[in-house]
């Protein structure tokens, strides 16, 4: 039994293989097992000290853990003993190379590699990029692109150089809450003290109405709803207030509701809403 292994270890040595048969496949072996296992461990240690943005890290991590491993596995291999020599000499060459031919490769790695490493978003904030060209949740940031996914349930991919240096307007980082702009045009001839105390009763009855003060600001009785008058127009008066909810779907929710509240109210009570008015005179 020895003799038999001894002999198919000694097939393809010096000739296939850098050891014999039976070595090499240990050591490859052994190879794999170990970036295994290194990647597992470094996976658990970035998990633990970085709680977002951990995708870009990790994928970086196993491309060059197992590229490591391949080339240490090839390495066993005779045939490419040559090559792999050559491509170590040539190494600086090959970079310019492909620095020049992947440019734009290269910059969106490096850029992700600058937004996993800043963290200007997260993977779940709610984004808007461009003043609101693109809006949705971060689900993804790759080794090339960010994806968010949009209110519609599309996945909007953009290059990471792109998104780093896009105007943008992280939501999720303020205090888990969205301030919502409530307005509504009165004619001059309306009671503006009534309208701007119907509004903020409608407002504060809401049964999804946030507090968005802090302690500071209820020590200082400062009140919850506070209503500006914001425009003169030809034929109105803008009057607005900011709403807060806990998500952008729940504000467009609130806003609907105390539209129509608002409405009846202004109804009941002769705040008229101003439209274009034509009078025609026949002779």
């Amino acid at each position: 039994m020895i003799t038999l292994l001894d002999d198919i270890n000694q097939w393809g040595k010096g000739t296939l293989f850098k050891y014999g048969f039976i070595e090499t496949l240990c050591i490859v072996g052994i190879f794999i097992l170990a970036a295994y296992i290194i990647k597992r461990i470094i996976t658990r240690s970035i998990q633990a000290r970085f709680k977002s943005n951990t995708n870009f890290t990790l994928r970086v991590v196993k491309i060059t853990i197992y590229s490591i491993a391949i080339y240490a596995c090839l390495s066993l291999f005779t045939p490419f003993e040559g090559v792999l020599s050559k491509v170590w000499g040539s190494a600086g060459i090959i970079a310019v190379i492909l620095g020049f031919a992947a440019q734009e490769a290269m910059g969106n790695f490096v850029n992700g590699l600058l937004i996993s490493t800043f963290k200007p978003f997260k993977i779940g904030d709610l984004v808007k990029v461009n003043n609101g060209e693109y809006e949705g949740y971060v689900i993804d940031i790759s080794l090339r692109d960010t994806v968010i996914q949009t209110y519609e349930n599309t996945k909007v991919i953009i290059p990471n150089s792109i998104m780093n240096k896009a105007v943008l307007e992280n939501i999720s980082l303020n205090d888990d809450t969205k301030g919502n702009f409530l307005e509504f045009d009165i004619s001059y001839e309306s009671d503006l003290d009534l309208a701007m105390k119907i509004i903020k009763e409608e407002v504060l009855h809401h049964p999804k109405f946030l507090d968005h003060r802090n302690d500071e600001e209820k020590k200082q009785g400062i009140d919850p709803v506070i209503i500006r008058l914001t425009r003169f127009n030809d034929s109105s008066i803008t009057l607005r207030t900011a709403v807060y909810s806990k998500s952008k779907a729940e504000g467009v929710q609130i806003l609907s509701d105390l539209r129509i509240s608002i409405k009846k109210r202004f109804d009941q009570e002769g705040i008229e809403f101003p439209y274009p008015h034509r009078t025609i005179i026949t002779k």
